[in-house]
């Protein structure tokens, strides 16, 4: 299978994971897994390879887009941060690595961590 067909599996295994976390999230608040969704699916490749210092500029571009969205609510701050955290867990042959330094590769300060073993329960 070509880049092209791993990027496609990973979207589309991304996208089933969010449409299985949406259901349970929507009742917390407005904001859902859905919101994450072009955060995880612009980011894909870079959290597969990890290749290169660059993040790609669409994946930095959505985390930026991510953290406006969260910045002054907790309760979505702890829904984007669940979902993050369940997507990255389910992701085959995720580099923690490159998972870990999307933010600060792109400049981004969140109000969370990137890892697979962050504590979105004290946001």
């Amino acid at each position: 299978m070509g880049s092209e067909g791993i990027v496609k599996v990973t979207v589309v295994g991304m996208m089933v994971c969010i449409a299985a976390l949406g259901a349970p999230f929507v009742a917390l608040g407005a904001f859902t897994c859905c919101e994450v969704k072009p955060t995880l699916e612009a980011c894909g490749c870079f959290v597969k390879s990890g290749s290169g210092d660059t993040v790609p500029e669409q994946c930095c571009y959505q985390v930026i887009h991510l953290r406006d969205q969260v910045m002054n609510c907790s309760q979505s701050r702890q829904i984007a941060c669940n979902c993050i955290l369940d997507a990255a867990r389910k992701v085959p042959d995720l580099n923690a690595s490159a998972f870990e330094i999307i933010p600060q590769r792109c400049g981004v300060r969140l109000p969370f961590q990137f890892s697979i073993n962050m504590n979105c329960s004290n946001l």
